[in-house]
């Protein structure tokens, strides 16, 4: 494998295990150079897996007390330590409490628990919500928490479509072109991505369990 394509894979796993679940609780980079901050976040995550990711993440998001992004500095600390944490953990448990449930157990107990609120919830597009509270509580939502998570998505659609919208006035501002939509790699544009690429994988996945979930049963009758 080429060193380019090697960053942009881990490229790619940062944006999809990462920013996108950063994305929907902070709005405003440190600084005011967005793409100098997002350029340094991914060189110095670069190192991570996956699941690091996917856990430092989480943590970042449990402690956020602003809307603001953690330092570079901050980020790679809490991947550090969830990369700490993961290496001296054995297969997490179906207790409640401690670390967040890997998504694929997440999701095996949603369609387990209810497979009509889960595919639901891909048909509305919460299902990314969805998956993190379960992840999170080790539960399904009650139905006050599920209208909560319902117009959380509603919120976060509502705000990335406005940041892109800005980020595009900007651009439109610092360019002499018409442009229908901002570039591929611009970092807002990036966020936007990630956030409809993770919900399809989860609707995805959400899929084939309910349908593997469905001959188990047929199996037992």
């Amino acid at each position: 494998m080429s060193a380019a394509t090697q960053t942009k894979s881990a490229n790619d796993l940062i944006a999809l295990y990462f920013l996108s679940t950063l994305g929907g609780t902070f709005k405003k980079v440190p600084g005011s150079n967005e793409e100098a901050y997002f350029t340094s976040l991914r060189e110095k995550l670069s190192g991570f897996s996956e699941d690091v990711l996917k856990a430092g993440a989480d943590a970042l998001v449990l402690a956020a007390k602003s809307t603001v992004w953690p330092f570079v500095g901050e980020c790679v600390k809490a991947c550090t330590e969830a990369q700490r944490q993961l290496e001296g953990a054995p297969e997490p448990s179906l207790q409640v409490g401690g670390y967040p449930w890997p998504e694929h157990v997440a999701i095996k107990v949603m369609v387990g628990a209810d497979a009509d609120v889960a595919l639901s919830a891909c048909i509305a597009g919460w299902q990314a919500d969805l998956v993190d509270f379960v992840r999170r509580e080790k539960r399904m939502p009650d139905m006050v928490e599920t209208e909560t998570l319902v117009v959380a998505t509603m919120e976060r659609n509502r705000r990335v479509a406005g940041q892109v919208k800005t980020a595009l006035d900007v651009l439109r501002g610092e360019t002499t072109r018409e442009l229908a939509a901002l570039p591929p790699n611009h970092p807002i544009q990036l966020m936007a991505d990630t956030f409809e690429r993770r919900r399809e994988r989860l609707a995805g996945l959400i899929a084939k369990e309910v349908l593997r979930h469905g001959e188990m049963q047929d199996v037992e009758l």
